[in-house]
């Protein structure tokens, strides 16, 4: 893999070929070769790299017709998200700030839609229109199309939550990269050692008990956000015991259960504990 990526970051082309054809079934890859790009030759080449991309897609854009303005805008903002995540990594110069600082932005932008912006039965029009077509053409009675409007802020706070984990999904794959090319970054026990803080973890759990409590779409729409950082600590929990006790099974049936969604309940309680109990002192004691 050190090779691939050796000859990838070679040759600047090489790497806006792959992010390109990478585009449109796995953004995230994309993104994260971009932010690797920029950690490892500088904000200033990952821009350049980005718009080149940018400049590839709209040209494969108006080749497609119709679909230029969803390919243009698709392209600049997961390639630009990529740059922004290596311009991250490389102020923070390590995986727990950088993660850190994602979770701080998030709650900014967060924060700054729910003030200032639409409401979200605004921003989920079009999507609630998308889907209660392919509802009504499968068949779904009409008074379930009718209740859809219900749901925009529980689908927007979802949808919140899921952009949030890409952007940590990229984060860590980009910086694992990273890793394989200089022998001095150790993304295992970065990863290991992950976690919110008190700085922000006690705002967070303070934000999750008013989630409970107060019907208020942005206080829900944050909260559910930090349930999904809490979910990244719970995991760094699990990978820092599973590491210590080598129990390599048990991490294979955490990973399987994630597809049930009360997986991911479970482990944002274990992240939630851990800033509250530390519950890897007893390996750091140990170790």
């Amino acid at each position: 893999m050190k090779v691939f990526l050796d000859w990838v970051l070679s040759q600047r082309y090489w790497l806006v070929l792959i992010a390109v054809v990478l585009l449109p079934v796995l953004p995230p890859a994309s993104a994260a070769l971009l932010a690797l790009d920029t950690m490892h030759r500088g904000n200033l080449h990952g821009s350049v790299t980005a718009a080149i991309g940018v400049a590839v897609m709209a040209v494969l854009g108006v080749v497609a017709g119709g679909e230029f303005v969803r390919i243009a805008v698709l392209a600049v903002v997961t390639m630009f998200a990529g740059v922004g995540i290596g311009a991250l990594l490389r102020w923070a110069a390590g995986l727990g700030l950088g993660f850190q600082a994602m979770v701080l932005i998030c709650v900014a932008v967060i924060t700054a839609v729910g003030l200032f912006g639409p409401e979200p039965s605004v921003l989920m029009e079009p999507l609630r229109t998308e889907l209660a077509e392919i509802l009504r053409a499968n068949g779904f009675p009409q008074e379930g199309l009718d209740a859809l409007p219900a749901y925009d802020t529980m689908i927007f706070a979802l949808l919140a939550g899921v952009v949030f984990a890409q952007l940590v999904a990229v984060m860590f794959l980009s910086y694992w990269w990273l890793a394989m090319l200089h022998a001095e970054i150790e993304f295992g026990s970065e990863f290991r050692r992950l976690k919110l803080g008190r700085v922000l973890g006690i705002p967070a759990m303070v934000l999750i008990s008013f989630g409970l409590v107060i019907d208020s779409p942005l206080v829900q729409n944050l909260a559910f956000l930090v349930l999904f950082a809490f979910l990244f600590q719970g995991l760094a929990v699990v990978h820092a015991w599973v590491h210590a006790k080598h129990w390599q099974p048990l991490l294979w049936f955490v990973y399987i259960l994630l597809i049930v969604p009360w997986t991911w309940l479970g482990l944002s309680a274990v992240g939630l504990l851990d800033n509250v109990f530390n519950l890897r002192a007893p390996l750091q004691a140990r170790s």
